[in-house]
């Protein structure tokens, strides 16, 4: 198809010449617009419409010179649209224009009386969408773009006029289907109108999103799930082999059958020893009866079958195979303890019939062998801290004001896989006051002597060597060892990154600092000499005793230590005066901060699990002290009986809940629930009570008595253990300090006393 346009020259016709001059007119008339009379608009009107007609005659001028043409077998066709009438659409649109134009009239009317009125000689102007057009403007643009007229018809050009051909060929058809819908792009609304119903919900869940991603509902229980698929392995025919079975086969043995074993062998040893000394006699031609050695011979095949039981009894492979046999018999007689220690029966949170009783039952007791005939109490526990299976009891001198004191000393690695027998044994000639496992090497065990003198052993070792010993040049303090404490020790040297020292502390006030180098002796050197507080220091407040106007000794004497949970150089020192003493191992010659707890010597100071600042004492003022560290005073006080506390400390089950232990009884503190006297009491032996310690799960204590007995107790009808540990124990601290507002608001300034995560450091 070809389109082609005659070359006819249209300089300028009437139309144009017409409605630039009608240009001119109407900007006059915008100016008298404001005087103008009801009939100047009708006059006004006809001339528009008039204008109009031959707007329109001039472009149907310019179309008409446009031709269309298309090649139909060769002819040429005209194919040029012709106009449609449109006298209808015409009509109703002239209608509808000559209402706006009414309307626009009278708008004008209107404001040229107001203009009048305000005596101003400023032209209306109304301002539609911010353009400032006049009125006459406005209705000029309307009738010169939009109003159309007449039907197209053909106007005469400045030369020869076209005259179109008649179409003679077929007529041309043409066909408008629907065609399939194709969805090329959608996107759908984002945004919607506030305060409607789509606005609501997606104001709705827009706080939804914000809650489960930034707010409260980002920290939600989550369960943990292991999964597992079957493992199918491939091989090939060629490394297939025959399928080995294994079975486990019992045998018995009873003592008849052991007994005629070994008398069997001994007799073989006495017939052999017999025939070696006759023939030694006939050989030097002794003529005397060789049944006048009998008796000689006898003697001597007995020495020679204890010889060799002693041997057996020292041979390392011996002493294990007796040791696993030990352990077998025992599961028999205390298979309920053992499990009730590794907590294979516990109570489920959804029994209807559990009781917060706190009760304490006995599964166990260790009961050594005594040595030298003498009864020795239990003056240290601690339990292995990469196996809780395995238990350190030391045995010697527990009341250093005691009449009598042992002359020995001893140290037994039991087993609660055995509870008859211990496992390891050492033996000293002088009381064992102190020990304590390592915990970065789990089979060190360093002990301190009512002597003065500390050595470590190897318990997984067979030897009864100990690794390393102490000697008066390093540490010349002869006082008993009270404590010791394992401290990490941070250095950039790779050989020395494994060996960690440790801190001892004598009953004369002096901390001595050991390490382990490659030689059989420690490497000492005094750390801290501690010296008596003068004055009043911070804490709660003692009146000074007129009995004892000075001291005849002008050092301290040292009770424990203990090391801070997070600041791995920071330790604290207690003393019979009723103070701590905190210092770092970076001083040696000044502590940094001084704080009296107890009106007489403090026992025991323990960080609580949940909390790097929260701390608890006790002492022989019959108290057990709760501090936070910044508060001088201290939050909670408990105390029930009139006696000295020897031990104390947090449960690692409950954050509430504390079991201190005096001369007689075990009490269970629950501060949530009550601060006047203890949840239970209970009394374990006839014998006093002397240290205690918790096992690593918290389900079970473990008390010494002066008698030398270990009682293994487990703590039953317990509340269950929260959720949430810190805050149920933040809770309660602010509920109990509740009446006194000023510690409230002390406690509040510090804020946030845990550990990060809220998580539990042991």
């Amino acid at each position: 198809m070809s389109l082609s346009v005659r070359n006819t020259t249209i300089s300028q016709d009437a139309g144009s010449i017409y409605k630039q001059s009608m240009d001119g007119d109407l900007k006059k008339k915008s100016v008298q617009v404001t005087q103008a009379s009801a009939e100047d608009s009708k006059v006004k009107k006809k001339e528009t419409m008039h204008y109009y007609n031959v707007e329109t005659q001039a472009d149907l001028q310019y179309r008409s010179q446009i031709k269309i043409l298309e090649n139909v077998d060769g002819v040429e066709v005209d194919m040029t649209p012709k106009p449609i009438p449109n006298d209808t659409y015409v009509e109703q649109f002239m209608k509808y224009n000559l209402n706006v134009m009414n309307q626009m009239t009278n708008f004008t009317q209107m404001a040229t009386k107001s203009m009048s009125r305000s005596r101003t000689r400023s032209s209306v102007r109304a301002g539609i969408g911010g353009n400032k057009q006049s009125i006459d403007d406005l209705m000029s643009g309307i009738m010169y773009e939009t109003i159309n007229w007449d039907p197209y018809g053909t106007v005469e050009c400045l030369g020869q006029a076209y005259e179109p051909k008649p179409y003679t060929r077929s007529f041309l058809k043409i066909t408008l289907r629907k065609s399939e819908f194709f969805e090329l792009h959608s996107q759908p609304q984002t945004t919607v109108a506030k305060g409607s119903a789509e606005g609501d919900e997606a104001e709705r869940d827009n706080r939804n999103y914000e809650y489960l991603t930034v707010g409260k509902g980002k920290i939600r229980r989550r369960s943990d799930n292991d999964a597992q698929t079957d493992t199918l392995l491939f091989t090939s025919r060629a490394v297939n082999t025959i399928m080995i079975t294994k079975a486990t086969v019992s045998s018995y043995v009873s003592n008849f059958e052991m007994y005629d074993t070994l008398n069997n062998i001994s007799k073989e040893f006495a017939m052999n020893t017999m025939a070696s000394v006759k023939d030694l006699a006939s050989t030097l031609g002794q003529t005397e009866d060789a049944e006048s050695f009998e008796d000689a011979e006898t003697v001597a095949a007995m020495d020679k079958v204890s010889s060799q039981i002693e041997r057996l009894l020292r041979s390392p492979e011996f002493r294990n195979a007796i040791m696993y046999m030990g352990r077998t018999l025992s599961s028999n007689t205390n298979e309920a303890g053992l499990r009730r220690f590794r907590n294979f029966d516990q109570v489920n949170r959804w029994n209807s019939e559990a009781q917060y009783v706190y009760s304490m039952n006995l599964l166990f007791r260790l009961i050594p062998e005594p040595s030298k005939d003498e009864r020795k109490a239990v003056s240290d526990i601690d339990f292995c801290r990469s196996n809780g299976d395995i238990v350190a009891v030391a045995y010697g001198l527990y009341s250093f004001s005691s009449q009598h004191v042992p002359t020995s000393g001893s140290v037994f690695l039991w087993s609660i896989k055995n509870p008859g027998e211990p496992e390891r044994a050492y033996y000293y000639d002088v009381p064992v006051t102190a020990i304590s496992f390592s915990p970065f090497l789990a089979s060190l065990l360093a002990i301190g002597l009512y002597d003065g003198s500390v050595e470590v052993r190897d318990v997984s070792s067979l030897q009864d060597m100990p690794i390393a010993v102490s000697q008066r040049i390093s540490s010349p303090s002869s006082s008993p060892v009270v404590a010791i404490r394992w401290i990490k020790q941070v250095s950039d040297d790779a050989d020395e990154a494994d060996i960690d020292p440790f801190l001892s502390l004598s009953q004369d006030g002096s901390v001595t600092r050991f390490r382990i180098i490659k030689s059989p002796f420690l490497l000492g050197f005094t750390q801290m000499t501690l010296e008596r507080v003068e004055g009043h220091p911070e804490g709660i407040f003692v009146h000074p005793s007129s009995r004892i106007p000075c001291e005849s000794n002008r050092r301290p004497q040292g009770l424990s230590i203990t090391t801070h949970p997070v600041h791995k150089d920071i330790y604290y020192v207690l003393t019979d005066e009723g103070c701590i003493h905190k210092c770092s191992i970076n001083y040696q010659h000044q502590y940094l901060e001084v704080l009296r707890c107890h009106d007489g010597g403090v026992t025991v100071m323990e960080f609580s699990p949940w909390s790097p600042k929260l701390f608890l004492t006790c002492g022989n003022d019959w108290f057990v002290r709760i501090w936070i560290d910044g508060i001088t005073r201290p939050l909670l006080e408990l105390q029930d009986e009139m006696t000295p506390v020897h031990w104390a400390k947090w449960t690692p089950t409950h954050s509430t809940i504390i079991v201190s232990v005096n001369r007689e009884t075990a009490n269970i503190w629950d501060f949530r629930r009550n601060l006047l006297r203890p949840m239970s009491k209970h009394k374990m032996d006839s014998s006093f009570n002397t240290v205690a310690r918790f096992s690593h799960c918290g389900r079970t204590l473990v008390i010494g008595n002066e008698r030398g007995n270990t009682l293994f107790n487990a703590l039953n009808d317990m509340p269950f253990s929260p959720h949430f540990q810190y805050d149920e124990l933040e809770k309660a601290i602010f509920k109990a300090i509740g009446n006194d507002h000023e510690l409230f608001m002390e406690l509040k300034s510090i804020g946030f006393f845990g550990y990060p995560n809220k998580k539990a450091v042991f």
